[in-house]
């Protein structure tokens, strides 16, 4: 009973903005790629009704609800409700994971340059940092 075209829009609309998913045209890189996190198990043989429990299930016990007036740190609980998660759930399943490639994001380091040789980075007695075993 799940409309998977009104599912595409609710999720550009609420999730794409976090989450990438080809099918959608969303890149979002705060969020899992749903692509490449649905794939493995898609060729692994999954169904498509597995994957709606899942999708369904993460949406509404996200890991934490939004704090009035901040900045959401992780997916909010019950972005999307009834139907609308209904849909949304059938959409991600039918298309997350489809294809066999994917625009993987590169890992940047967290610090530019060259990292310091092993046992000679900033975190020893002498900089301030942890003291030795």
């Amino acid at each position: 009973a799940a409309d998977t075209e009104a599912g595409k829009a609710k999720f550009v609309q609420n999730c794409g903005g976090c989450h990438t998913l080809a099918n959608a045209g969303t890149k979002g890189i705060t969020g899992p790629n749903l692509d490449d996190a649905f794939r493995s198990s898609r060729e692994q043989g999954f169904k498509e009704t597995q994957f709606y429990g899942v999708v369904k299930r993460w949406i509404k016990i996200a890991p934490q609800p939004n704090m009035p007036g901040s900045y959401p740190v992780a997916m909010p609980q019950n972005l999307v409700t009834g139907q609308d998660a209904d849909n949304v759930a059938a959409y991600v399943a039918k298309f997350a994971g489809i294809k066999p490639d994917s625009a993987v994001r590169p890992i940047s380091p967290a610090v530019e340059g060259t990292p310091p040789p092993s046992g000679q980075g900033p975190a020893t007695p002498a900089d301030g940092g942890a003291e030795k075993p």
